[in-house]
């Protein structure tokens, strides 16, 4: 069974990755470690499903946020900043920060193409945009998610009639 194509009814295909803001710099490590012991994910970036993703980083302002980065469809920056520019100039947006490749360090190591930016909505809040996610995993899109699921199932599953599985 294969994925089928994403409907584009908006601007937007659909959630693709989380990111967590954190204001002290020498909290990353153990941020990230508990999160690696509560998701049960060796790699980073994080997998919560098979397209989506946890980041976590430190805020150059000293705050803590947590922005959720809605997938561009396309395939380059252009398309990305088209879309950051629509929504500033038509849409009643800020832009916060501007498109802008992801860094090394939080990228997959075998695919860094992956742009993302911020921005202000009308009522203040934060969303992020991003085109060439991180995820699916290239075996999600060469095999469709429910047998890939299958392979490799993002959580461990775990039999009803075994309440001690949950302990």
């Amino acid at each position: 069974m294969k994925t089928p194509p994403p409907i584009v009814k908006g601007k937007v295909v659909r959630p693709a990755m989380i990111e967590l803001g954190l204001a002290d710099p020498d909290q990353l490590d153990k941020t990230m470690a508990f999160y690696k012991t509560l998701l049960g994910e060796a790699s980073y970036p994080f997998r919560l499903a098979a397209d989506m993703a946890l980041l976590c980083r430190t805020t150059d302002d000293g705050s803590t946020d947590t922005v959720i980065y809605w997938q561009v469809p396309g395939s380059g920056m252009a398309d990305l900043e088209k879309v950051y520019d629509d929504l500033i100039r038509n849409h009643g947006c800020q832009g916060v920060r501007p498109p802008h490749k992801m860094p090394a360090s939080q990228a997959d190591s075998q695919q860094n193409d992956t742009a993302l930016c911020t921005l202000a909505d009308p009522s203040g809040g934060v969303v992020g945009l991003v085109i060439n996610p991180p995820y699916p995993f290239a075996p999600m899109l060469t095999r469709g998610f429910a047998q890939a699921e299958t392979i490799n199932p993002p959580f461990p599953r775990i039999d009803a009639g075994q309440p001690e599985a949950m302990a």
